[in-house]
């Protein structure tokens, strides 16, 4: 029954038959919540780093600061539970469909966190008997976390406390496997005494060495170094069952799929004085009905036993591979357990602090059971609850502030209701400052495109009073379109750039309030690309980016610029001077021409260039680049997905490509045929289409080389799943980098040094690669007379041979299409000028 205090401040709420149903859960407490989210990505125990969980900077529920421990121990010596970042895949709230899919089962208040046993963590220990890492079937891993005091749990008294875990494991459980489990202990060592449940591994026998415990549920308790089951060495310890649920439960409950989640586990724990103790587990299986009653649960295992310790820490154990624990919960209820969560403060959007006039959206991330179990919000201001008729936003999950004044400054807080019961969440302060005219927080920066250039944006971002209005200005005229108060109007965007475009431009923003201007302005500088040049041929191709590398160094990462596309990207770790480098000092490129060097840096840290994320996937693309040193490397264009690229393999040019996150065992490492130089600048084109590459090499001392490989079958989608977007190609890292972000063991780096590298999102011509090259080179032409009379012409494989009576031209093509070398007749009389383009 609901006490009358509670219930009448429903109705006053308006969700009265909401809470007619609703189990009383005034007097529960949830003393522990540890759910890993927030954390860094790749973070690293080993270096001293706190985790606590659930926010940044802020400590889980019940749990004191300070680390997990392991037992035994890594090798570092260090205290570290192998919390692991996973993202989008992470297994929090909704509790509806406990199947692994990242759309249910993640939220979105940032990084999302675990506990794993995938490499890095537990599964990479030193075993202290054969001084070798735990490989994924070793036994005997836990660790523990400190409890605060408020959550120290007496088996010496009456009390009544309920567990859940969320234990998932992504692929078909076999023998041998994985196990896991959860509970409370006192201590760390071989001799504390600890309570818990978990998981079994698939073909556990029971002491009888006949019966099956295998992929089902169980409860333990003991000493953490207590002998296992006769024949069954790796039951020891926490991994002791004693009481099971049913056998292959896993495998054979309501819509299971054969392979792996667990679910939601539930442990219920009893105590009473004199130490008599009763634990049970409940296993909530892969899109089975959730229950809401507690009274409606049949326990798969329960098991009586005698304990009178205090038990102080919190007990993890995991054995096997791909398993995953998340949202760790113990309380003195069932609601406690299974109940609605809020995680963290509401927040206000577009800030905590605006001015009069802003419309203001306040937002709480409530993560429950959102299906069978309706949720109700209300907003307070000031700790009184909002008139949801005025404003209907307040009794849902954002509340909107429309026609701010200094009057709306207040503490915003929400009551969230479900059939479990409600929490109040803590406060977010919005401030609402008096109307002002507009004022600039970041004014438009100058910038530089090429003549042709798709576009060019310039931004301006002011606060004050909305509504703006926006005038736009090129060397202090209007731009008569646009003048706008639309939401995007703060952003000017050039078409297609001619010589017209160049100049300064400048914005006036107004409002009721007056008028600003961003002042002198900034300048756009049209870049003409130099007749007959490399830049000039590769810009007549449209391509996607187009990025010189002939950069300066600035801050940690330096922006690697693209002025055609505006596709910037970056270079990564450059821990030794790299920009600045000397490039191809050939016709086709200004003076001085420069690009980047890439190499490892002090202590082998990896070097890179990462150019930007691709759009979409595509099979019909051209990459165009100049090395030295033999630096032919590039990453897939997706790494872990579908992709390809090139790679120097001990001065083979090997093609490769690969399909759903790792190299196709038919498709990888094709051996081109080519031969990649040494020393000198190379151009290099790869050129991929459907069902075939090819591949180009040449330089100013040989001309230009190709081989096609056919068959390929490329794929014709990016299959990987990547709802972040297609990892960025880049420059000199290895064939195939499994952490992307430069992080993981084995990433290295390709000597070498790059410029001019071009993307385009088309299958090239051989032709239009011959022309490209020629442009690079500058079609250099020699003549020798013969002694017969005759002058014989030479120039660089592709060029066009043209003529003219004067040197100045005009110049036009030599018919017959005449290939080096060339004959010519010497002039009697009068002149007679000879070029190749």
């Amino acid at each position: 029954m609901i006490n009358s205090s509670l219930h009448r401040m429903c109705v006053a709420m308006g969700v009265a038959a909401l809470f007619s149903a609703m189990p009383n859960a005034a007097n529960a407490t949830q003393t522990v919540r540890e759910l890993f989210d927030n954390l860094p990505n790749n973070l690293n125990t080993s270096d001293g780093t706190t985790v606590n969980g659930m926010t940044n900077d802020a400590t889980s529920v019940g749990l004191s600061s300070g680390f997990w421990t392991n037992n035994p121990p890594d090798s570092f010596g260090v205290k570290s539970a192998g919390i692991g970042y996973k993202g989008s895949w992470s297994m929090d709230w909704v509790l509806q469909n406990l199947q692994n899919n990242g759309l249910i089962l993640s939220h979105s208040a940032g990084k999302n966190g675990l506990l794993n046993t995938y490499p890095g963590n537990l599964a990479t220990l030193t075993n202290p008997a054969t001084m070798q890492p735990y490989d994924t079937y070793d036994p005997g891993l836990y660790a523990t976390h400190a409890l605060d005091p408020s959550a120290y749990v007496n088996c010496n008294a009456a009390g009544t406390y309920y567990f859940s875990v969320r234990i998932e494991k992504n692929y078909s459980w076999s023998a041998g496997d994985s196990s896991a489990g959860l509970g409370l202990s006192t201590g760390n060592g071989t001799t504390d005494h600890f309570v818990g449940f978990g998981v079994t591994r698939p073909g556990t026998k029971a002491s009888d060495g006949v019966t099956d415990w295998g992929d089902t549920d169980y409860v333990t308790q003991g000493t953490l170094g207590q002998a296992g089951l006769t024949g069954e060495p790796d039951t020891g310890g926490p991994y002791l069952p004693l009481a099971v649920g049913a056998a292959q439960l896993y495998n054979s409950g309501a819509g299971a799929v054969n392979w792996a989640e667990a679910g939601l586990v539930v442990g219920k724990l009893v105590t009473s004085p004199g130490g008599a103790c009763q634990l049970s587990v409940f296993t909530m299986l892969p899109n089975a009905t959730f229950v809401l009653n507690e009274g409606d649960i049949v326990w798969d295992a329960t098991y009586s036993f005698t304990e009178t310790s205090t038990m102080t820490q919190l007990l993890v154990w995991m054995h096997g591979n791909n398993l995953e624990y998340d949202a760790i919960r113990v309380g003195t209820t069932y609601a406690d357990v299974v109940g609605l969560e809020l995680i963290g403060a509401p927040t206000a959007s577009p800030a905590s602090t605006v001015y009069a006039g802003t419309v203001v959206t306040v937002s709480v991330n409530a993560q429950a059971n959102s299906g069978t179990t309706p949720m109700s919000f209300q907003w307070l201001s000031n700790s009184v609850a909002m008139d949801t008729t005025a404003n209907p936003s307040a009794a849902t999950s954002a509340l909107v502030l429309s026609n701010t004044t200094p009057s709306f400054t207040a503490n915003y807080s929400v009551i969230v209701s479900n059939y479990f019961g409600m929490l109040t969440s803590v406060v977010a302060h919005v401030t609402v400052n008096p109307a002002v005219s507009p004022f600039f927080t970041a004014k438009p920066i100058t910038t530089s495109r090429y003549l042709g250039s798709p576009s060019a944006t310039f931004t301006a971002y002011v606060d004050g009073t909305p509504p703006f209005t926006y005038q736009w200005k090129h060397n202090g005229s209007p731009i008569q379109s646009p003048t706008t108060t639309a939401a995007t109007s703060n952003t000017l965007v050039l078409p297609p750039l001619g010589a017209g475009d160049l100049g300064s431009y400048s914005v006036d923003v107004s409002n009721a309030y007056g008028l600003t201007n961003s002042g002198v302005g900034a300048n756009l500088t049209v870049i003409l690309p130099q007749a007959g040049s490399f830049e000039s041929a590769i810009l007549a191709l449209s391509p996607w980016g187009y990025w010189h590398l002939n950069d300066s160094v600035s801050g940690a990462d330096p922006t690697i610029y693209d002025y055609w596309g505006w596709n910037n990207g970056a270079a990564v770790n450059l821990d030794t001077p790299t920009f600045g480098a000397p490039a191809a000092p050939y016709f086709g490129f200004p003076n001085p021409h420069l690009g980047i060097t890439v190499q490892n840096g002090p202590n082998n840290a990896a070097c890179k260039v990462n150019l930007p994320k691709l759009p979409v996937w595509s099979n019909s693309m051209t990459i165009v680049m100049w090395v030295n040193n033999g630096g032919v490397q590039m990453l897939p264009m997706n790494g872990y997905g579908n992709g390809y690229g090139l790679r120097n393999n001990n001065g083979e040019l090997i093609f490769y490509w690969a399909s759903l996150g790792a190299p196709s065992a038919t498709g990888s490492g094709m051996d081109t045929g080519l031969s990649v130089p040494t020393d000198g600048w190379t151009f290099v084109a790869l050129v991929v289409q459907p069902d075939q590459v090819s591949i180009y090499l040449g330089n100013n001392t040989s001309n230009l080389v190709s081989s096609t490989l056919t068959g390929l079958a490329l794929p014709t989608s990016d299959d990987a799943g990547d709802t972040a977007g297609l990892p960025p190609p880049g420059l000199g890292r290895i064939q195939w980098p499994y952490s992307e972000d430069g992080g993981g063991a084995g990433y290295n780096t390709m000597t070498g040094t790059w410029s001019d590298v071009a993307i385009l999102y088309q299958s090239l011509t051989p032709q239009q690669v011959t022309r490209l090259y020629v442009a690079g080179i500058g079609a250099g032409i020699t003549g020798t007379p013969d002694g017969s009379g005759n002058l014989v012409l030479n120039w660089t494989q592709g060029g066009i041979l043209q003529q003219a009576s004067s040197v100045n031209g005009p110049y036009t093509d030599v018919g017959g299409s005449p290939v080096a070398p060339y004959s010519v007749p010497l002039q009697k009389s009068g002149n007679k000028f000879y070029r190749a383009r």
